[in-house]
């Protein structure tokens, strides 16, 4: 029974001196305009790219191709078209990033097109968010403006 008290006196020891050395977080003010007022501070517009660089695969031929495109325009490649709506790059001091809003529709056999794909990708992570398709793959590159 002794030997229990001691080993509880010192799990409740050591639960309680350590919970006495975690630290609060640090309070961050909020930014101050020169007039005293709040600003709430938005993605810096600067950073958007009005031309997007992304890579293709055909699986079944092993081709890889390198497509630039226009943010807006829609591209052919293969049987599928691809629309880059945004992409945003990374400013130089920080770390390395491209992230490119893609559409992805595929047309078979003069059928209607169909969207199999709407999202973000990302340059540094292309498992992420990638096209799962049994023909194509597409990789976000970068982002210029053209």
């Amino acid at each position: 029974m002794r030997k229990n008290n001691f080993i509880f006196g010192l799990i409740f020891s050591v639960f309680f001196s350590a919970t006495s050395f975690a630290q609060e977080a640090p309070v961050i003010p909020a930014p101050e305009n020169q007039d005293g007022e709040l600003t709430i501070s938005k993605a810096d517009p600067s950073r958007f790219y009005n031309g997007a660089i992304i890579q293709g695969l055909n699986k079944t031929t092993a081709k890889t191709s390198t497509l630039e495109m226009r943010i807006g325009d829609k591209i052919r490649f293969g049987q599928i078209s691809i629309i880059a709506h945004k992409c945003w790059q990374a400013p130089l001091d920080q770390k390395p990033e491209s992230k490119i809003l893609l559409e992805v529709f595929e047309s078979k056999n003069n059928e209607a097109e169909k969207r199999i794909f709407y999202g973000w990708m990302f340059a540094s992570s292309p498992s992420i968010s990638g096209l799962e398709h049994p023909i194509y793959d597409l990789t976000a590159i970068s982002c210029k403006n053209k």
